[in-house]
């Protein structure tokens, strides 16, 4: 995330982390965010991420990556948000994980057409794209 957030630096652009009080007693909290919004559990930083932000980029991660991604798909399908997702599978990380959407809609437990479906890219350009395709449309 660190990295992110230089690159955002870089550009004098505006940092905003949301951090779980557990993070913040773990030592592992960024000096980057030009503002900090703590919050009490993990749930409650993934209700205020979505709250915020525009759009979500997912990058290759860990679980907490994963359940941050799950809980924006989920939401997105039962309608809480039309906020578009992005996925970045970089090096092919991302390629099991869709190789198991595509074998749960195959067994119909994802419908053919999807009303809320992440966008897959495989590098940060193509991302970029899609970013600046949906900024203009917000």
């Amino acid at each position: 995330m660190d990295s992110v957030a230089n690159g955002a630096q870089s550009k004098n652009g505006q940092i905003i982390g949301v951090i779980a009080l557990a993070i913040i007693k773990m030592n592992r909290q960024s000096a980057l965010p030009t503002e900090l919004i703590a919050v009490e559990s993990l749930s409650e930083r993934k209700v205020k991420m979505k709250m915020i932000s525009d759009l979500f980029v997912v990058l290759p991660g860990s679980y907490g990556t994963l359940d941050e991604m799950f809980d924006i798909i989920a939401s997105g399908v039962v309608g809480e948000h039309k906020k578009p997702l992005i996925i970045v599978s970089y090096d092919g990380f991302y390629t099991q994980f869709i190789n198991q959407i595509n074998f749960m809609r195959s067994e119909l437990f994802i419908p053919q057409e999807e009303k809320y479906k992440p966008l897959i890219v495989q590098d940060i350009h193509q991302c970029m794209e899609l970013i600046n395709l949906s900024i203009k449309n917000i």
